[in-house]
């Protein structure tokens, strides 16, 4: 699983927002490409592309895992999606 920054159509799909990378400088971790939304909810869309290996697993039905470094601070809410469509209907 790679993180990938969003096509041009999503882009434009997306409410107000402004394009970053978390980490570009930090070799410890992969860089993070995400749109922040403008908005006191302080929402952060990234984009992830699955190998055809993964695709296959998950089809097989094994579970997605998802692993969050906390560094002992409170655990901040995530929202898993499966399209951008789906995650932004109500934005217009």
């Amino acid at each position: 699983m790679e993180p990938v920054p969003f096509d041009e159509l999503e882009v434009l799909m997306l409410p107000p927002h402004d394009l970053v990378t978390y980490a570009k400088d930090q070799p410890q971790y992969r860089p993070l490409p995400v749109a922040k939304l403008h908005g006191p909810e302080g929402r952060v869309i990234s984009r992830w592309v699955l190998t055809p290996e993964e695709r296959e697993r998950l089809a097989k039905g094994e579970d997605l895992y998802i692993e969050q470094l906390t560094f002992g601070r409170a655990l901040q809410p995530i929202l898993p999606n499966v399209g951008l469509r789906d995650l932004c209907p109500v934005d217009g």
